[in-house]
């Protein structure tokens, strides 16, 4: 038996790819089983198993619970997903009592999803602040061997922020991620057809999830070396991160991994072009975030960049913005210079989509000067643009 979850709950992970994570992590996979085995049942003890990924961590739990060595003992699999969550013993206390015990099994429980009340940043968690808290209650309501299963930050986050809990820690079996599942999830991310901003909001959240997994991945940790490939990719995913963020109005969580990235990217001579879209990114958080005179000069560094590298299609985006910029503060004049200027760069290239958008925007300020003729005029050539795209996008 997988767990008291319908099977619906707990997806089935292929026995070939249960057999590839325990055949990468040998070591880990059998300290795990000899720690499942040698603990006593009816006393509390404590375990962590570390691996970044769902999938990887379900296939762990899977094998271990398919394992010959473990045929005498029943897994209740629990799951806290609740990013809000501050008291997990009293979310444990409310399904407790609906465990069926077995005859004559050692019951062992594994604990998924509270990552995301650890969360990724910030001191003192108030899950963690909680386990330190009740951290004696365990032992006495809690009678068995729990084993979290966490991504590696969210047990550092445990050990940093909750000690007194981590001193009941009895084992940590680390699993490394096999190359694929990375592939797998950059392939589903940052190679996706379909960008971030336009999913809907269950399937955005699954990809911020992946990105989160896949952040962790690429950051240096235990000494590991990092890659220019590396780099760039962890500068990627913070830059996905920020535009989902941003796409759902979280515009402060935005900011926090934008500037990551501008860090990461600001001193190498050879990620210019990344350096310069973060700055325009950022600019586009601060303007939402009231901060004008920041993105102003966010812009600016931008386009220096991108006129410096010969980026035509991103100087025009950026133009764009300061066009947007100056209308907001008033100053329609500077406003419809900047429109003009993007607009001709966007005709330069044939950048239907973005010619069409910008002479709605003038359209949009010739109305509310009141040249009325104007408006219509702009208004109309972009309404072209758009019946032209909309004839390209059928084809």
């Amino acid at each position: 038996m997988l767990s008291n979850k319908p099977l619906d709950q707990f997806k089935e992970i292929p026995e070939t790819y249960r057999q590839r994570i325990v055949e990468l992590n040998q070591q880990s996979f059998d300290e795990l089983l000899t720690f499942v085995d040698i603990v006593p049942d009816d006393a509390f003890d404590l375990g962590f198993i570390q691996s970044n990924f769902a999938k990887d961590r379900d296939a762990i739990i899977q094998a271990l619970i398919n394992h010959p060595d473990c045929q005498e003992m029943q897994f209740e699999i629990w799951d806290f997903p609740d990013p809000d969550m501050r008291f997990l013993l009293d979310e444990i206390l409310k399904v407790l009592p609906t465990v069926k015990v077995q005859p004559d099994k050692k019951l062992v429980f594994m604990v998924r999803g509270v990552e995301n009340a650890i969360g990724m940043t910030g001191e003192y968690p108030p899950m963690l602040v909680d386990f330190n808290w009740v951290r004696d209650a365990y032992p006495v309501m809690v009678r068995h061997l729990m084993l979290f299963c966490l991504p590696d930050y969210a047990i550092t986050r445990v050990a940093n922020y909750a000690p007194d809990f981590w001193a009941w820690n009895s084992g940590t079996f680390v699993f490394k991620t096999p190359v694929n599942t990375r592939d797998d999830a950059i392939s589903q991310t940052l190679d996706a057809s379909k960008g971030i901003t336009n999913c809907e909001l269950p399937e955005k959240q699954e990809r911020i999830d992946l990105l989160k997994r896949l952040l962790i991945e690429y950051t240096p940790s235990n000494g590991r070396e990092q890659t220019q490939e590396d780099l760039k990719t962890r500068i990627r995913v913070l830059n996905d991160l920020a535009i989902a963020y941003r796409s759902r109005s979280e515009y402060k969580t935005a900011k926090y991994y934008l500037e990551q990235a501008l860090n990461l990217a600001k001193d190498d001579e050879n990620l210019g072009d990344v350096k310069a879209n973060i700055l325009h990114e950022l600019a586009i958080v601060e303007r939402n975030l009231g901060e004008i005179e920041k993105a102003i000069t966010l812009e600016q560094q931008a386009m220096e960049i991108f006129e410096r590298i010969g980026d035509i299609k991103m100087k025009a985006a950026t133009l764009h913005q300061l066009a947007g910029i100056y209308a907001d503060r008033g100053e329609v004049e500077q406003a419809i210079a900047f429109y003009q200027q993007s607009l001709e760069l966007h005709e330069k290239i044939g950048d239907i989509k973005m010619k069409a958008a910008t002479l709605h925007q003038l359209a949009i300020i010739y109305a509310d000067r009141g040249e009325v003729e104007q408006a219509i005029a702009f208004y109309q050539r972009s309404r072209t643009g758009d019946r032209i795209l909309s004839r390209i996008t059928r084809t």
